[in-house]
């Protein structure tokens, strides 16, 4: 796999990548972490606590690669890759999970989820480990993504009814669902949610889950 630092990449094996997850209590991924904002901040704060930041662009995970680094916030790793092309990171060694305003692919697993996609975030976690995500979309600004992924109107309807149940008949137990305000997402460590601050009304649900199995 493919591990980000600063402008350059480094080939990371399966067995380098667990071994370093297993120096570490607390392990929290974020998936879609786009620039990277996520993972280094909390990394700063946090710095016993393992950040993997996980997404696509090489391109967008050099712009907090090369702060950490400059920084020397040793307690982060930035890897190339998505859902469907994961690092292979050891089943229950994961705190927790965070999947936060995604979009493509990934936004379309959260609203219309599927069993291969939900089990593996579950077999990833840890026993009492736990998922957040936060998402949301609105046709009338994303004509287009929504077209094209088939997008269900983002309801509160398709949250109780659909994506809720969705996880939990693979296991998943509900904590909370909130229907967040632009205001709320001022807490929200990512670029993306920064801008949307400051954009247009959309709906946008946050929901995290258990696994208590």
């Amino acid at each position: 796999m493919r591990l980000v630092v600063g402008n350059k990449q480094k080939e990371l094996t399966n067995e380098e990548l667990n071994k370093i997850i297993s120096t570490y209590s607390s392990v929290v991924v974020d998936i879609g972490t786009g620039d990277g904002r996520f993972v280094y901040k909390n990394g700063l704060i946090n710095c016993n606590v393992l950040y993997i930041g996980v997404d696509p662009s090489e391109k967008q995970l050099r712009v907090y690669s090369k702060k950490a680094l400059r920084r020397k916030v040793n307690n982060v790793l930035f890897i190339v890759g998505s859902m469907e092309q994961m690092p292979i990171i050891a089943n229950n060694s994961v705190d927790k999970i965070y999947i936060t305003l995604p979009w493509g692919t990934l936004l379309e697993s959260i609203v219309k989820p599927k069993k291969d996609f939900v089990l593996k975030i579950f077999n990833l976690l840890k026993k009492d480990g736990k998922l957040i995500t936060t998402f949301g979309y609105t046709p009338e600004l994303e004509p287009s993504e929504s077209k094209r992924l088939n997008l269900p109107p983002m309801e509160e309807e398709l949250v109780i009814k659909t994506i809720i149940p969705s996880f939990e008949s693979y296991g998943f137990t509900l904590d909370d669902y909130k229907k967040l305000s632009k205001k709320d997402l001022r807490d929200t460590e990512t670029t993306w949610a920064k801008r949307l601050r400051f954009g247009k009304d959309r709906k946008i649900y946050c929901v995290s889950f258990w696994k208590k199995l």
